[in-house]
């Protein structure tokens, strides 16, 4: 399974970003390791607060995006620093990002620990 994130420009920077770069390439179908899905709050909140803590200042209009994404055991708590990448994206790219992950892990029923793959141009 894979989901693809192409129309959200900044979020696919920071993607394709630590997809070329990280040791491990997770989530690129090519020649990385998949992400796995967690349902745990505990780690997503880990992992959250790793990279994008509610106390770290956002410039207006924009959102912090994590990738690995928070919401996988492949997230900021759980691997090393050269495994995953901050960025500001604009909020509306954030929001949309949010809705397209939701919708793929709903339509394939995905549980906890289910291997994903995110491409991006």
């Amino acid at each position: 399974m894979s989901t693809s994130m192409s129309a959200l420009a900044e979020i696919v920077r920071n993607i394709r970003r630590i997809q070329d770069s990280g040791p491990h390439h997770y989530g690129d179908p090519t020649r990385g390791n998949p992400l796995t899905r967690t349902t745990s709050a505990t780690i997503e909140r880990a992992n959250r607060g790793r990279v994008c803590p509610a106390s770290r200042q956002r410039p207006a209009g924009m959102s912090c995006d994590e990738y690995s994404f928070a919401r996988g055991n492949q997230g900021a708590s759980r691997v090393p620093r050269k495994d995953r990448v901050r960025a500001w994206v604009p909020a509306g790219e954030q929001h949309r990002q949010g809705e397209l992950l939701s919708s793929f892990h709903s339509a394939n029923r995905d549980l906890n620990d289910d291997a994903y793959w995110v491409q991006v141009p």
